[in-house]
């Protein structure tokens, strides 16, 4: 059956296609060491306007697969959401589609809980969003 919804493809990919993944210590690391890297955020603006990582583009989920020629592939290509499930299941579809990158398990939620250095959290922000 073909299908050409861009969710179900993000779905059927997620189920099938492996990807690399670093945790949050990880990625702190990499931040604090001025990498060179390309980190995106797949989070809606709603979610970025309460709490981001400020070195990171916003590119949603519900967008993306229209932006994609916005990611610098040529540096390493680290994605993130909340918890690290949609931003799998964005790994999952580039991946798919021949690029190479990488998830941050944990993600936002992850770093809030840990008091990270590396997010900034807004006026806008709503505790529950944590939850």
């Amino acid at each position: 059956m073909y299908h050409n919804s861009f969710d179900e493809s993000l779905q059927t990919f997620y189920q099938i296609i492996m990807y690399r993944e670093i945790n949050t210590k990880e990625l702190e690391e990499l931040v604090h060491a001025h990498a060179d890297i390309e980190l995106i955020d797949v989070r809606e603006k709603i979610e970025w306007d309460q709490i981001r990582i400020p070195s990171a583009k916003l590119l949603p989920l519900s967008s993306i697969q229209f932006r994609i020629s916005e990611i610098d592939f040529s540096k390493p290509v680290y994605l993130f959401c909340r918890t690290g499930g949609r931003s799998g299941q964005v790994c999952g579809w580039l991946e798919s589609q021949g690029m190479d990158v990488i998830n941050v398990a944990g993600s936002i939620r992850q770093l809030y809980q840990e008091q990270s250095d590396i997010i900034e959290i807004t006026d806008a922000f709503v505790p529950s969003y944590m939850s």
